[in-house]
C-alpha cells in the first residue's frame, strides 16, 4: 500500500514538475514559430502601436514580473496604444499557465483526457451526453456494453451503432483540435465518409490507437442558425472550491468559419464570449490568427444581436460534470445543446485554451490566475 502510494506521488511529481521542463524547448520553438508566421506580421500591420521604446520598457517589465519570455505580450496584441503597462500586466502569459500552474493544480488528468474513461463517469453519473456506441483499442472492437464486435461482421457493426445513420469517430487520447473528428453515415454496418468514400475502423484505429464511436447530435435551430456546417458548441470553464463547489468562470460560443463539422479554434473556427446569466453574445469574435468578426462568416448572424435561451442549461451541465474530477479542479468543457434543448457534455480538457479565454474576457491574472495561485498553495 504505502509503495503504490509514493509510486502514485512520483508519478504526478514527474507530471507536473519535470515534465514541464523537459518539454520546455518545444514550448519555447512553438511560441517562436506563432510569433513569427502569425503575431509580428499582425504587429506590423498595426498603425495605432506604442513608441519602440515603451514596447521594449514594457516587454522587460512583464519579463520581470513573469519570469519568463514574454511572447505573450504580442499573442494578445498588448502593443496597441489602448492598453496601458497595468492592463498589460494582467494577462497571464501561456508559459506560467501551461507550465507552471496547471501541471501543480490540476491532478489525476488521465481519467478526463482519456475520452472513454471520461465518459463512462459521466454516463454512470446520468450526466447527460452524446450516446456512446462502440470503442476500439488496437483492432479489437466493442459495443457499449463492453461486449466484443466481430471485425468481419456488418450485421453486428449495424447493431452495435444501433442502426443509427448518423454517427461520429474520434480518438480516445493524445489529441487536440478536433484532429481525428469524423462524421460517417452508417448503411447497414457499411461505413462511409461525408464524401461518400469507404471508411476502415482498422486502418482509423493503425492511426489514432484507441478510438469512441457515438450518436451524432443533432443541434438546437438556434445554435445551427450561426453555422448549419459544423456542430456548433460551448467552450465552459469550472473551477471546483473544495468548500463552496462547482463554479463556472467563462463560457465561450465556438463556430467554424466554413463548411469543416468540426468548431475547433485550432481548426481555423471562431470563439465568442457569452454572459453566463443572459446568454447574451458578445460583439465580437475572435480566431487564432487574430482575426476579428462582428457577424458569422457563414450565416451574417451579427453576434451582438444573439442571445442563447438555454445558457442556464449549458451551465447546469457542466457544473454537474465537474464534481466528479474533484482532483483536476480546472476543467474546460466542450457543451452541446441538441434538438430538444437539453446540454450534452462532448468531452472535458484538463489544458482548457487559454488565449480564447483572454482574447474574449481580458487578461485572467485576477480571476482564473488568483484561483490557480490559490489551489497551488492550498495543496
Amino acid at each position: 500500500m504505502r509503495f503504490n502510494l509514493r509510486a502514485n506521488m512520483l508519478d504526478e511529481f514527474f507530471r507536473a514538475r519535470i515534465g514541464p521542463k523537459v518539454t520546455a524547448p518545444l514550448w519555447v520553438a512553438h511560441q517562436l514559430e506563432n510569433t513569427a508566421n502569425v503575431y509580428l506580421p499582425r504587429y506590423r500591420r498595426t498603425a495605432e502601436r506604442k513608441p519602440i521604446s515603451r514596447i521594449g520598457f514594457e516587454l522587460a517589465a512583464l519579463a520581470a514580473q513573469w519570469r519568463c519570455l514574454p511572447f505573450h505580450y504580442f499573442r494578445y496584441e498588448l502593443y496597441r496604444t489602448g492598453v496601458d503597462l497595468a492592463a498589460a500586466a494582467t494577462y497571464v502569459p501561456d508559459t506560467v499557465f501551461y507550465s507552471r500552474l496547471l501541471p501543480a493544480v490540476n491532478r489525476s488528468v488521465l481519467l478526463l483526457d482519456d475520452k472513454i474513461a471520461c465518459k463512462r463517469i459521466l454516463g454512470d453519473a446520468g450526466v447527460p451526453q452524446p450516446l456512446l456506441l462502440m470503442t476500439g483499442e488496437q483492432g479489437s472492437w466493442f459495443d457499449r456494453t463492453g461486449r466484443p464486435v466481430p471485425a468481419d461482421s456488418p450485421t453486428a457493426l449495424d447493431s452495435a451503432l444501433g442502426g443509427i445513420a448518423e454517427v461520429v469517430i474520434k480518438p480516445a487520447r493524445h489529441t487536440s483540435g478536433g484532429a481525428g473528428v469524423l462524421v460517417l453515415a452508417n448503411e447497414g454496418g457499411e461505413l462511409l465518409q461525408q464524401d461518400g468514400a469507404p471508411f476502415s475502423l482498422t486502418a482509423y484505429g493503425e492511426k489514432w490507437g484507441g478510438w469512441l464511436i457515438e450518436a451524432f447530435v443533432r443541434q438546437h435551430d438556434e445554435l445551427a442558425a450561426f453555422n448549419p456546417h459544423s456542430l456548433n458548441t460551448f467552450r465552459v470553464i469550472t473551477h471546483l472550491h473544495p468548500v463552496h463547489g462547482p463554479r463556472v468562470l467563462y463560457c465561450l460560443f465556438k463556430s467554424s468559419t466554413g463548411t469543416d463539422a468540426v468548431d475547433n479554434a485550432c481548426n481555423g473556427g471562431l470563439y465568442v464570449r457569452v454572459d453566463t446569466a443572459t446568454g447574451a453574445v458578445d460583439g465580437s469574435a475572435h480566431t487564432t490568427a487574430l482575426t476579428r468578426y462582428t457577424r458569422h462568416p457563414v450565416s451574417g448572424l451579427a453576434f451582438a444581436d444573439q442571445k442563447i435561451s438555454t445558457i442556464r442549461r449549458v451551465v447546469e451541465v457542466a457544473e454537474r460534470a465537474a464534481v466528479h474530477f474533484p482532483r483536476t479542479p480546472v476543467i474546460g468543457w466542450d457543451i452541446a445543446v441538441d434538438h430538444d434543448a437539453e446540454a450534452l457534455i462532448v468531452e472535458g480538457n484538463s489544458s482548457p485554451s487559454l488565449m480564447n479565454l483572454q482574447r474574449t474576457h481580458g487578461g485572467l491574472a485576477h480571476t482564473l490566475g488568483r484561483s490557480l495561485i490559490t489551489d497551488h498553495r492550498r495543496s
